[in-house]
């Protein structure tokens, strides 16, 4: 959400409904990041996503939707039921009763941190108890929401509230569980101190950040939004947010998809792009890659 790895570093900078309309009108020409991986015997739609959005105009397309329409089965990072089970699971990986994280960081510090979440709406006395990780997701998230950036207007909700409308069952390449196990690993090892700095210095930009974030998916740019993920990720938190979990993402689909279909997949962005991104996994395999 643009994927975990946008949802955690763009959320950090990183987790966008409309009815069908008749195919028989033509598909309208707005510009996402959508491509067509075609392999000799079968076939799949890829869709790199936005997990947040604040613009109306930050729209799923016709052509989307009608490809998902006429799709075999429909994939996601995650089922709307996982979905349901994340929070739950973020507080029982992320809480703990000792050492507070009042303890570990300098009294200035603290009072700093203490301030910020106290805008979002957080209670010191909780989050004290939260590991950094956890309080970075939770202030990120809460501070764009206030934004203006709704999950409601992001693209993985819109995929998600077609596929009810429709009646379509969503496939999960993962679990919660997997995902915040990934969010948790990719700091594993930061020092609070160091990471609670980092927290602190994302705000000054992080709004403006996720909006070029967004006219960057409006504008079908999969380039620039690449490059603004991989510039501000460690080596460490794309191996474990992006390359570990494509690879297994891409083997699950070859597996997946039989002879004859067609599949349809929604991740967020960042996962379509690098060297080491499903639309290169799927190019060394053989697949023609088609922009759309």
């Amino acid at each position: 959400m643009l994927t975990l790895a946008t949802r955690y570093r763009k959320f950090k900078l990183a987790f966008l409904f409309s009815l069908l309309i008749p195919l028989v009108l033509p598909f309208n020409t707005r510009a996402e990041i959508l491509y067509q991986v075609q392999l000799p015997d079968r076939s799949l739609w890829i869709l790199g996503t936005i997990h947040l959005a604040a613009k109306s105009s930050t729209e799923l397309s016709d052509k989307a939707k009608h490809s998902i329409s006429t799709s075999d089965r429909l994939w996601m990072e995650i089922t709307p039921e996982e979905l349901n089970l994340s929070a739950e699971m973020l507080f029982e990986q992320g809480l703990h009763d000792f050492p507070y994280l009042r303890e570990q960081l300098p009294e200035e510090l603290w009072a700093e941190l203490a301030a910020l979440i106290a805008r979002v709406g957080l209670a010191p006395s909780i989050v004290q108890r939260m590991e950094p990780w956890l309080v970075e997701y939770l202030v990120m998230v809460m501070w764009l929401q206030r934004e203006g950036f709704k999950t409601s207007l992001g693209i993985d909700y819109q995929v998600m509230r077609y596929a009810a409308l429709n009646s379509m069952t969503v496939s999960g390449l993962e679990s919660a569980h997997d995902q915040v196990t990934a969010l948790e690993k990719a700091r594993l090892g930061v020092d609070p101190e160091q990471h609670v700095k980092e927290i602190l210095a994302q705000f000054h930009s992080i709004s403006q950040e996720l909006a070029e974030l967004e006219r960057g998916w409006q504008e079908g740019d999969l380039d620039y939004i690449w490059q603004q993920v991989e510039q501000s990720l460690s080596a460490q938190s794309q191996r474990v947010l992006l390359e570990a979990r494509n690879k297994l993402w891409f083997e699950r689909l070859q597996q997946a998809v039989k002879k004859d279909e067609q599949h349809f997949v929604a991740v967020g962005a960042a996962h379509l792009a690098g060297e080491q991104g499903l639309l290169a996994l799927f190019e060394r395999a053989g697949a023609l890659i088609t922009k759309h």
